[in-house]
């Protein structure tokens, strides 16, 4: 079959399967299987193909082996490739299917080492984070102490303060009533002794205005015997 006719059929059919309700590819692998039973070379490779990789049906190698030899047995180019590529396949694994195998087992393992890794990290962080936690409790415990006995020695100086205060104030005031108290003795004293002062002034006054009394009302005599002090005189007691 023309190659562009067959491009054009496979075209053709994808184009009116896109709106079914098999994927594409199941669509495409059902209508390669149409053509490799009407003997179609190139379709019969594609289908091996598609079982080689499990693409539109699930990956059968003994499929696509049989379909390669019916493909081989029909003279397609490439057909012999295909056959010794599965068979190699089918023993010892393909090249693509073990780096695949590695390359998962190698994510595998990265996401378990980052899991890991985040995990230390997080659990570090923690460790951190409670370490810290521990210190800024620690320091305000120690700030709140200092805090508390500047408290305490303040009101303790205040209240030294207060009672050296009313120490001082009272002692003034016993000073001052002392001192009011002597004050007012001296000037008590002061009154008495001027008072008694006073009295002998007066007394002083009195007597002396009574002599003076006295001398106005005897007339002055020249005779002895006349005075007080003529019971003394012997020629005035013979009188």
């Amino acid at each position: 079959m023309n190659r562009f006719i067959f491009i054009f059929l496979v075209t053709a059919f994808v184009s009116l399967n896109v709106f079914a309700a098999d994927d594409p590819m199941v669509s495409l692998f059902r209508f390669q299987s149409q053509m490799a039973n009407t003997g179609n070379v190139e379709a019969m490779m594609k289908l091996g193909e598609m079982y080689e990789e499990g693409v539109g049906t699930r990956k059968n190698l003994d499929q696509a082996l049989k379909t390669y030899h019916q493909a081989w047995e029909k003279g397609a180019k490439g057909a012999a490739a295909s056959i010794k590529r599965v068979e190699q396949e089918k023993k010892h694994g393909s090249v693509a299917s073990k780096r695949a195998k590695q390359q998962k087992l190698a994510k595998a393992k990265a996401a378990r080492e980052k899991v890991m890794r985040e995990k230390t990290a997080r659990e570090k962080a923690a460790r951190e984070k409670a370490r810290r936690d521990k210190a800024a409790r620690e320091k305000a415990r120690i700030a709140q102490a200092a805090r508390d006995k500047a408290l305490k020695e303040k009101i303790a100086r205040e209240k030294a303060a207060r009672e050296k205060a009313m120490r001082i104030k009272a002692e003034r005031e016993k000073a001052a009533r002392e001192q009011a108290a002597r004050e007012q003795a001296a000037q008590k004293q002061a009154a008495e002794k001027k008072a008694a002062n006073e009295k002998i002034v007066r007394e002083q006054a009195l007597r002396k205005k009574g002599t003076k009394k006295k001398t106005k009302k005897k007339p002055f005599t020249t005779d002895p015997c006349a005075t007080p002090a003529a019971r003394f005189i012997s020629n005035c007691r013979k009188r």
